[in-house]
């Protein structure tokens, strides 16, 4: 397992050879969301996208939660718990 100072020199490495080639009008957050899906196992990424596509797929259903509606939820939800 490798320790935090080492994942941040491998992203470092990463962002120092991106900026050379492809990246240069890249955000440093999406330079860290590519990093991370170039670390990602082809199953880690196939969960990934088929997660996306449920989620569209309700999306497109109508099966949706208002954001606030959620969160008021699960607050109210935990405050009965504590």
């Amino acid at each position: 397992m490798t320790t935090l100072v080492e994942q941040v020199e491998q992203f470092r490495r990463y962002v120092v050879e991106r900026s050379r080639n492809d990246a240069k009008d890249v955000s440093l957050e999406e330079l860290f969301q590519r990093w991370c899906a170039s670390r990602s196992s082809a199953n880690e990424l196939e969960q990934s996208l088929k997660s996306l596509e449920r989620g569209l797929a309700d999306a497109d259903a109508g099966r949706l939660v208002d954001a606030n509606e959620a969160i008021d939820a699960t607050r109210n939800r935990l405050q009965r718990t504590a």
